[in-house]
């Protein structure tokens, strides 16, 4: 996965991350926040799957269209939340909060 993230307003977006390790017991998620900290406001929140069974680390994420066409800012942050079996501590998956850029769509 790339350091940025792109997100395009008033678009269903899904993206495929793969992780390279085990995850079919662990719950996953993920927010988009305006500056990389959990105190800072959400602006969106994506819908993670395994594409698979989790096994091989392949998750999908995804928003859709009722969630862009929301989104007036141009930028944020998001990261990845781990439950290691579904429970305890979540643990981080990435070494810093990806930037995520929202693009203007241009098709009605």
């Amino acid at each position: 996965m790339s350091n940025q993230v792109v997100v395009h307003k008033h678009r269903a977006n899904t993206i495929q991350v793969d992780l390279g390790f085990d995850v079919s017991n662990d719950i996953i998620t993920s927010e988009i926040r305006t500056e990389p900290s959990v105190e800072a406001p959400l602006i969106a929140t994506w819908d993670v799957q395994f594409l698979t069974d989790g096994v091989d680390g392949k998750l999908v994420l995804s928003m859709g269209l009722a969630d862009t066409d929301e989104i007036a800012l141009n930028s944020g942050y998001m990261d990845l939340k781990r439950l290691i079996d579904g429970v305890g501590d979540p643990v981080p998956v990435f070494d810093q909060p990806l930037e995520v850029v929202f693009r203007g769509t241009v098709t009605a």
